[in-house]
């Protein structure tokens, strides 16, 4: 198996996950990849072909358990990883994405274990996504986006999509996890939200709101 097919395998067990349902469509993973319709229908055929993936035309797609064991796998080693790499070695969360594909790869079973239980047994990395465990077994991933809420509505972010222009931006604009802001304006025709956490005011776009997840929070 390649890391094309990989990633692939990996965001569907991922899209599953966030949205709770057993089959997604094709096309949310065209607009998760930013690839076209076709080339993610031909890599879903390649899949379907080494059994790691269910395809039922109009419905959607599903990982086999086959294809399901790859995924939890992967994503176990690579949360671990970006455990380690942020929290012992110093790295910035938008920059550990691809040090940690790589040695996802390249990782026993016995050495990921021994550095799990070095870090703790975390569950969650530091993007707010939560770890696996062995059998697949792990704490309930956020779901609600922040351009979900409404007007005057307090919201806590607990995970934000590990895409690195968003981390660089939060960087810029100090929004971290666990973070708490009121809505206080939302313009959806010019696609802005205006936000509020004690005196900062921060205006940032739909898009973005839409990858910001967590909590209504209630004080």
């Amino acid at each position: 198996m390649n890391r094309a097919e990989e990633d692939y395998i990996k965001m569907i067990y991922e899209l599953t996950v966030e949205k709770d349902l057993l089959m997604i469509k094709t096309n949310e993973l065209s607009e998760r990849f930013g690839f076209s319709d076709q080339s993610v229908n031909e890599m879903i055929k390649k899949l379907e072909v080494k059994h790691l993936v269910s395809f039922v035309p109009y419905k959607g797609v599903s990982l086999t358990s086959k294809g399901k064991s790859v995924a939890i796998r992967m994503i176990r080693a690579h949360r671990i990883w970006e455990v380690f790499l942020t929290q012992k070695l110093g790295f910035s969360w938008e920059s550990v994405h691809e040090d940690a594909e790589m040695l996802e790869h390249a990782t026993s079973p016995e050495v990921l274990e021994s550095l799990y239980k070095y870090l703790g047994s975390p569950k969650f990395c530091q993007h707010g996504n939560p770890i696996p465990d062995l059998k697949g077994k792990m704490e309930k991933s956020a779901t609600l986006s922040l351009d979900e809420l409404e007007k005057g509505e307090v919201f806590e972010i607990t995970r934000v999509l590990d895409v690195k222009e968003l981390l660089v931006f939060l960087n810029e604009n100090e929004i971290k996890l666990h973070d708490r802001y009121e809505l206080i304006e939302k313009d959806s025709f010019n696609g802005m939200i205006k936000i509020k956490d004690q005196d900062r005011t921060k205006i940032i776009s739909i898009k973005t709101a839409k990858m910001l997840f967590g909590h209504r929070f209630n004080s």
